[in-house]
């Protein structure tokens, strides 16, 4: 028989990933429940836009000696 501590839901999703991510071997009997945020677009249009103006000019830098 195991004990059991009671915590918050978000506490124990915590402490779940938290473990997970430092390669402890516990026994997992529940899965994660939360939801993913929904996807996002801006920050990736803004990489994107950051990209292309680098690649532009380290074309302009290569192309300009």
């Amino acid at each position: 028989m195991t004990t059991r501590t009671t915590l918050a839901p978000a506490q124990k999703l915590h402490l779940d990933r938290a473990a997970r991510n430092a390669g402890e071997a516990f026994a997992f009997d529940e899965p994660d429940t939360a939801t993913s945020a929904p996807r996002s677009y801006g920050t990736s249009l803004i990489w994107l836009g950051m990209a292309a103006v680098a690649v532009m000019g380290l074309s302009l830098v290569v192309y300009s000696v």
